[in-house]
Parts: structure tokens; sequence; C-alpha cells
């Protein structure tokens, strides 16, 4: 049975090593990550997973938010274009079905419309 994990995980590269823990123990197919904190030159990389990431910054340079998808690289799997301004991104991963995982992270204070939930 292949397991999916979400995790607000609030700083990708102080809880790589949870999330390397994680795999080991579940072996999961996929893992949606909010709260990265990562900026697009840091470099983020777990063996044997792809990696997918929208990285934010807020206006002063300062990381802030951001998601990524860890996917298995034994899970044929592949990219889906968002077109939004949201902090998201997609995938397609075969299990035993075609699957799509989905990440997404709102500030607290965001207001959203349906549109922009809508939108692909």
């Amino acid at each position: 049975m292949a397991c999916l994990v979400s995790w607000s995980c609030r700083g990708f590269r102080c809880k790589v090593c949870h999330i390397k823990d994680l795999i080991y123990e579940v072996h999961p197919v996929c893992i949606a990550l909010q709260e990265t904190y990562l900026k697009p030159a840091d470099i983020a990389k777990v063996k044997r997973y792809s990696l997918v990431r929208k990285d934010n910054e807020n206006e002063s340079g300062r990381a802030s938010g951001g998601v990524a998808l860890l996917v298995s690289q034994d899970a044929p799997s592949y990219v889906i274009t968002l077109h939004t301004n949201l902090q998201a991104l997609a995938v397609r991963v075969m299990l035993s079905n075609l699957v799509t995982v989905c990440t997404l992270y709102l500030l607290p204070s965001t207001n959203v419309n349906d549109r922009d939930l809508d939108r692909q």
C-alpha cells in the first residue's frame, strides 16, 4: 500500500534529518511539505527522491512560506504546471492508479478567492 505524507515542516534545512527518518520508517511515495523556508539559491536534496519546489521570499529577501513535493524515484511521476500565484505545486504519481498530489500553503492572513483555487 502506497503512503503519502503531508507536513508543515517549518524549515526544510533544519528538518532534513527528520524527513530522512520519516522516509526510512514509512517509505512514502510522496511527501508534501509546506513552510519550507527555502530561497531559490538554496540547495536541497534527499537521496532516491526527486524534489519539486516553489520558494517564496518576502520583500526584504527573507525566505517565507514555500512548498515542496518529494517524490520517490521508484514511482513514475510528472509535474503538473499550475497557473497560479498561490504557493502551490502538483504532481501526478502512478500508484495502483494515477494519483494527483497537490500541496498548498496559505498564510493565515491570506484572502483567497474561488478563482485562484479553481485555476490550474
